[in-house]
């Protein structure tokens, strides 16, 4: 793959390998292997749906991250059921 920088971007990745001591073919690997999560070249499509496999489980992908509101929610709900569970009746 070649991929056209702009010279002061060029120079600038120049400077940052050199301040690292790597190569800049090095600096950018590991930016990659940083940026671009294995995960998501791992993920196995289900056909037609929009889900993928992920370590077992089907995962529905957007591209874009579950509000902080959803993810409280879905927390506040997983906690109440297991202090039902544990609790039965006297919660």
């Amino acid at each position: 793959m070649t991929v056209d920088l702009k010279p002061e971007v060029a120079a600038r990745l120049n400077a940052m390998a050199a301040t690292l001591g790597l190569s800049v073919e090095d600096l950018l690997q590991q930016l990659i292997d940083r940026e671009v999560p294995a995960a998501e070249a791992e993920a196995t499509p289900v056909a037609g749906s929009g889900m993928v496999a992920e370590d077992g489980l089907l995962v529905y992908r957007t591209g874009r991250p579950l509000p902080c509101v959803v993810v409280d929610e879905a927390i506040r709900r997983s906690r109440e059921e297991r202090a039902r569970r544990i609790l039965g009746s006297l919660s």
